[in-house]
């Protein structure tokens, strides 16, 4: 039974000669695995164009029980993203968020408001017009995407330090464990206040820039799922 389903692109491997799989994440079941056919054919290079990384796309999908890898039809674009596509800084972006995010979201369940908060993500970064804030938008972004998995740092208090392992502020480093010292703890806090419209505001060099990303990464390996060895992770930092 064929069914309407709204996706965001994250990952594709070539499966064989003749297909492909899609990884996505959908507005009505979460994380799906989708067949789709490959080749040099004008049908498949539009395919291919409609489902790069972070791209926002509609499909029908073959809803059969018991099946892992679900086969599509009809594949057209529910979001036209052409700033993501035709900008480097841009496209470096969605590539290494669109990894993260299949690393991340494993489960197979519908969540609204993960789905509208990805979506909206993905506008404003096309939209966005400073270098700056695209930039800053790969931090502002896992930051808040925190909140929506639930293991956003309390960072209310008075402490300096950020116990990355505890997930809150404290006045003195913890004897175990990892922490963010008090200049790397400020930045933590910035972004904690920071919005898509407020986010070129952070100014930071390319190594504190980098740094803090890291640190980022490390904060979802102990709270959420293992992030190492990103094969985008080196491109964004080149390009910031």
């Amino acid at each position: 039974m064929f069914q309407s389903i709204s996706c965001i692109a994250l990952r594709t491997v070539k499966y064989d000669d003749r297909r492909s799989i899609v990884s996505v994440w959908t507005a009505t079941h979460g994380r799906m695995s989708l067949s789709v056919a490959s080749g040099a054919s004008k049908e498949a290079r539009r395919r291919r164009a409609l489902m790069m990384p972070l791209s926002i796309f509609a499909a029908e999908a073959d809803m059969r029980p018991g099946r892992e890898i679900v086969g599509v039809r009809d594949v057209r674009p529910l979001e036209l993203l052409p700033s993501i596509v035709t900008e480097p800084a841009k496209a470096a972006t969605a590539l290494f968020l669109a990894e993260v995010l299949e690393r991340l979201l494993r489960q197979s369940a519908g969540d609204a408001p993960m789905w509208h908060f990805l979506t909206a993500s993905i506008r404003r970064l096309d939209g966005m017009a400073e270098s700056r804030g695209v930039a800053a938008f790969p931090l502002v972004f896992l930051y808040a995407l925190s909140r929506h998995l639930g293991i956003e740092p309390d960072m209310e208090g008075g402490g300096t330090i950020l116990d990355l392992t505890g997930g809150r502020l404290r006045a003195s480093a913890p004897l175990s464990g990892a922490w963010l010292d008090a200049d790397a703890t400020r930045y933590a806090r910035m972004l904690s206040r920071l919005t898509y419209d407020t986010c070129a505001r952070l100014r930071m060099s390319r190594t504190l820039r980098s740094r803090i990303l890291d640190e980022i990464l490390r904060y979802y390996t102990i709270h959420y799922a293992p992030l190492g060895h990103l094969n985008s992770l080196e491109v964004v930092r080149q390009i910031f």
